[in-house]
């Protein structure tokens, strides 16, 4: 194996390890939920309590969900993306062939993949990310709906159902936004990869790869 193939090798061992922190990040954010949860009962609860303190309440409870839901989402774009440059470093090495068939291996099966009715850019976490970007957006139509039903005044309908159904949509339809920044990336890189042995047999520059 050449220098530059033993620095691609470590490269991939590194992504992959990076795989697995992205997975484990999000479990960090969910310590600000349950102090902001324990926040919103005591609100309920609360009796008797200014409109304008339940609403500015329920609104800072609404705040870390949104931003929990759009958290996952990035983690879940960062994932793919990582995703992408494992695949070409596993091109590079010509090692594709030994992965499993699931995994995308070219520009085009990202491109393929992550759409939503086979035209929209759309980027959605991994499974284990993506339990709490709906566990976020469940919490997030749970708070609102809540506090309305709770405290149906007219300061708390006013405000908390236009901020709960602005964080929820934004929430909802953000991977549209990360679909596209992976696209993107995607057109960026040549429609193949070709295999470092290959190009590096001919040139030590590379250039068959262009």
């Amino acid at each position: 194996m050449s220098e530059r193939q033993a620095a691609l090798a470590n490269m991939h061992k590194l992504f992959l390890e990076a795989l697995r922190h992205r997975e484990q990040e999000i479990f960090r954010y969910l310590a600000i939920l349950g102090p902001a949860l324990s926040g919103f009962v005591w609100l309920l609860k609360a009796d008797p309590i200014d409109s304008r303190v339940f609403v500015i309440g329920t609104v800072c409870v609404l705040l870390p969900m949104f931003l929990g839901a759009v958290y996952a989402l990035a983690l879940g774009y960062n994932y793919r993306y990582i995703t992408l440059q494992i695949a070409k470093l596993e091109s590079m090495l010509c090692i594709k062939d030994y992965m499993l068939k699931g995994w995308p291996k070219c520009r085009k099966d990202f491109l393929d993949r992550y759409k939503l009715f086979c035209c929209k850019p759309w980027c959605t976490p991994p499974e284990i990310i993506k339990v709490f970007w709906w566990a976020f957006l469940a919490g997030i139509a749970g708070v609102t709906l809540a506090a309305c039903l709770y405290r149906p005044e007219g300061i708390v309908l006013s405000i908390v159902i236009p901020v709960g159904a602005v964080a929820f949509l934004t929430g909802l339809f953000a991977p549209l936004r990360f679909g596209k920044k992976l696209r993107d990336k995607c057109l960026e890189e040549p429609e193949t990869w070709v295999c470092e042995s290959a190009s590096g047999s001919k040139d030590g520059s590379g250039e068959a790869r262009q």
